[in-house]
């Protein structure tokens, strides 16, 4: 659900169906199903949401 959220959602819908914990949680495994010009808006946006490697 996160990532047709992260896909197709608007505005409303990150703030009614994501969790911000969940997001940053999973966001190593969701970051692979996503790509790259939305992977780096949220990293952008969000910097927890960076993956160190």
């Amino acid at each position: 659900m996160y990532r047709i959220v992260l896909l197709n959602g608007r505005r409303e819908d990150y703030t009614c169906y994501l969790d911000a914990a969940q997001l940053i949680a999973h966001w190593p495994l969701l970051r692979k199903m996503l790509g790259r010009g939305v992977r780096t808006a949220w990293e952008d946006r969000f910097v927890q949401c960076v993956v160190r490697e």
